[in-house]
């Protein structure tokens, strides 16, 4: 596959964005914007994680998705399913402002599977925060998990 033109990047804070980036970047010779919104969905404390693997985890993992609580935050250092609801909100509001501006240009944004699940799931059909929504969205995780580098128009 053949890119198009490029002619703006946006990606999140993570080093590991602008690594991915880092090609387009450097042959066409832009700058990418950092947006503070579009990092992954960091629902379990860092604290809490340090110095463990997958397996130690995962029944944290377990227990966080069993509670189905939008607002439950898993320490101070963590996020709610309601801050990434808003932060993707904030996201596709910006999408939708730069829209004119390039419809007939480039825009790539590099992010993260959960942020990209939940946008893709809210860009064309709308849906109030709600347990039902976070029930969807884990479903589709598992169901159908965005492979790393996948390509999607909007």
């Amino acid at each position: 596959m053949s890119l198009p033109q490029i002619d703006y990047v946006i990606i999140s804070k993570y080093l590991r964005t602008y690594q991915t980036a880092e090609p387009i970047l450097q042959k066409y010779r832009i700058t990418a914007e950092i947006d503070g919104n579009i990092h992954e969905f960091s629902y379990l404390s860092e604290r809490k994680c340090a110095n463990t693997n997958l397996d130690d985890r995962k029944e944290w993992v377990k227990a966080y998705w069993e509670k189905m609580d939008c607002d439950y935050r898993d320490g101070d250092d963590a996020e709610s399913f309601t801050d990434l609801y808003i932060r993707v909100q904030l996201f596709h509001k910006k999408l939708r402002q730069l829209e004119k501006e390039y419809a007939e240009k480039n825009l790539v944004i590099f992010t993260h599977g959960q942020f990209l699940r939940l946008l893709l799931t809210l860009k064309d059909r709308p849906k109030p925060l709600s347990r039902e929504l976070m029930q969807n969205f884990r479903l589709d995780l598992i169901q159908q998990p965005i492979p790393n580098t996948t390509i999607f128009l909007f």
